[in-house]
């Protein structure tokens, strides 16, 4: 097992709101410089781990999921184990970012 970080979003967010978490994004970079890792490779994800001490990867899509790999699969639901390493700051920080601009997305970590 390990500590993890859990969301639920619910809607695709909108380009003012992707434009602000982006922007979020790059300042978290900024005073993380070292400790997390940067793996986004297109425009509509903000992915990355930690850089020396990494566990699961943080994706974050700016259109909600639509694919279901089982039929009673909950799309809404994303987790990330950090298993509470230094880089879980940056993922609880973002998330905290994101529901204090888009009420609808739900958030929650392991105690």
């Amino acid at each position: 097992m390990g500590y993890t970080n859990y969301w639920h979003q619910h809607n695709d967010f909108t380009d003012t709101e992707w434009s602000q978490i982006k922007q979020e994004y790059e300042y978290i970079k900024e005073a993380m410089d070292g400790i997390i890792l940067d793996e986004t490779k297109k425009t509509d994800e903000i992915v990355f781990n930690g850089k020396h001490l990494d566990h699961e990867t943080f994706v974050l899509n700016k259109n909600k999921s639509i694919h279901k790999d089982y039929k009673e699969q909950d799309l809404s639901f994303n987790f990330c184990k950090t298993a509470r390493k230094p880089y879980d700051l940056a993922v609880w920080h973002l998330l905290c970012f994101v529901q204090r601009i888009c009420p609808d997305f739900a958030i929650s970590r392991d105690r």
